[in-house]
């Protein structure tokens, strides 16, 4: 007997199939809820996205290009994302490498002791401060600060007060809360070793070198479990190991259903959606929206079922002062740095390679050249070129790089629309950057190039207001138990049965499904499940 699913009623629907809905679909089907995610687009998995934006076969991670702290993650062990789903993962040797113009270059390994060799090499006091920082301060990242990630934030200020308790808890809180900047002043002497380091800050961290609360970045990169992998096949096949998982347990997912209002009973509770088209599906017990607030709140919901004084603190949540500017190129041969590699084999085996920027003060310069709305002549451009390490995110024999930079969202005098008309010239500019290092870019090496700007990008990630990249902006006023505002910061909001997930949620960390895990703790609690 055949039987069919009716879409006029639901346990929970859940708003945009990115990465922490299908988590908390999943672990919600598994307590035996029905449940359906409504995705405006036809592509699942927000920005876990791969697509084909040059030719046919070659794919471009155009976001999210690589997956961490996967070993350490609750959902990836509880959700069996990897053996009861087929992830598939390649990890490469080195994570960064920051090419100087001389030739020289410095490295980031997956390996601690490669990392302090390649170093050593500009300074064996930093190298060895570089181990003494990992071994002082690993432990009480696995023990407190993950931890911490995955709980609701107030219940996580417990974990971290006991912080206090650890030989060198209080210098790690210490550390924590100062800026990217000063950490590295405070801890290395050489300026390509702290430049190596601040290059890593605005992408893929998404803090700038001087927001206090930035020095935990550091002491992630450099003391951390994050252990950086890319996908085979592309960040989106980790789209595709979530939404089996959801599905397998029960979940329903309707594509290219926009949902326009979230509806709203007179006591004040959620109970469904209208979509574009009208229709209307009824919620039972809860409605979870993994937009960003001011699209949850304001538009979905309506200034009217809100208190006026909390409408203004959601209109106020500051969004991140910069965006992505991208160029993708299919290739015959991969990128090869044939100087910089001479001098040091690590260049070729990076996941990353930024160029650029030397001494901290030019990257201090390129802020000030964002926050200007200056198009950075210091850029600090991040490269990557993933078939290197996993042939399938191209045809047989050919390669997929691509290059991302932070700019502002909105240039000086101009519209964000401008970009459209604007990206062609900044594209070779662009690549003029990049082709003064890597000098196999040719024409005749680049079967087709493409960039992809900030002003397409808001459109393409609706919930990234502004290009904001992380939803709302990661200062200290909108983080942790503030974030992005404290009425909301624990997963529940003011309409009753309605919840927030998303980046802009703690832990405001990227490919974790963090905000995910955490709503599902609340909603377990809330629910009695």
């Amino acid at each position: 007997m055949v039987k069919f699913v009716v879409d006029s009623e639901w346990d929970v629907i859940l708003i945009g199939a990115g990465q922490n809905n299908f988590a908390l679909g999943t672990y919600l089907g598994k307590a035996g809820l029905k449940t359906v995610i409504c995705e405006s687009r036809l592509e699942n998995g927000g920005r876990l996205a791969s697509e084909e934006i040059t030719r046919p076969g070659y794919w471009h991670n155009t976001l999210a290009y690589f997956q961490d702290n996967r070993e350490v993650s609750p959902p990836w062990r509880e959700l069996d994302w990897d053996n009861g789903h087929h992830a598939e993962f390649v990890s490469p040797p080195v994570i960064s490498s920051l090419l100087l113009s001389d030739g020289g270059s410095v490295s980031q390994h997956q390996s601690l002791e490669a990392s302090v060799t390649s170093i050593k090499r500009l300074s064996t006091k930093d190298g060895e401060t570089w181990r003494q920082v990992h071994n002082r301060y690993h432990q009480l990242i696995r023990d407190y600060l993950i931890p911490y990630y995955y709980r609701a934030p107030q219940e996580g200020a417990t974990i971290l007060q006991k912080l206090d308790s650890e030989p060198a808890g209080k210098d790690f809180k210490r550390l924590w809360q100062m800026t990217p900047k000063q950490v590295v002043d405070e801890l290395f002497e050489n300026d390509a070793v702290k430049t190596l380091v601040l290059s890593q800050m605005a992408i893929p961290r998404g803090v700038a070198v001087d927001y206090g609360g930035g020095g935990i970045e550091v002491l992630k990169l450099i003391a951390g479990e994050e252990k950086p992998e890319l996908a085979r096949g592309g960040s989106h096949s980790i789209a595709q190991v979530l939404q089996r998982a959801y599905v397998y347990n029960g979940g329903q997912i309707r594509a290219v259903h926009h949902v326009e209002k979230i509806l709203v009973n007179d006591d004040g509770r959620a109970v469904g959606v209208r979509l574009r088209d009208g229709r209307e599906w009824k919620a039972r017990l809860a409605v979870v929206s993994n937009a960003d607030p001011y699209s949850t709140l304001v538009e979905m919901v309506g200034e009217d079922y809100l208190p006026r004084t909390f409408t203004e603190r959601v209109k106020d949540i500051q969004v991140d002062e910069f965006s992505y500017f991208q160029v993708h190129l299919a290739l015959k041969a991969p990128v090869r740095y044939a100087l910089h590699e001479a001098n040091d084999s690590a260049v070729g085996q990076a996941m990353n390679v930024n160029i650029g920027p030397e001494k901290p003060t030019h990257i201090d310069e390129m802020w000030k050249e964002i926050r200007a709305g200056e198009f950075p002549e210091h850029a600090c451009l991040h490269a990557i070129c993933p078939t290197a390490f996993d042939p399938l995110q191209a045809p047989r024999g050919k390669h997929a790089a691509s290059v991302f930079m932070p700019v502002p969202f909105q240039l000086k005098g101009k519209k964000p629309e401008d970009w459209v008309k604007l990206k062609k010239g900044v594209m070779d500019h662009v690549l003029k950057i990049w082709r003064r290092y890597a000098t196999n870019l040719t024409d005749e090496n680049i079967e087709m190039k493409v960039a992809m700007e900030p002003y397409y990008m808001s459109g393409r990630w609706p919930n990234m207001r502004r290009g904001s990249v992380w939803v709302a902006r990661k200062i200290p006023a909108q983080m942790g138990e503030q974030r992005p505002i404290e009425q909301i910061s624990d997963y529940r909001t003011p309409i009753a049965g309605l919840y927030q997930v998303g980046v802009g949620m703690h832990p405001a960390d990227a490919v974790i499904a963090g905000s995910g895990y955490n709503c599902w703790r609340i909603m377990k609690q809330d629910l009695g499940l």
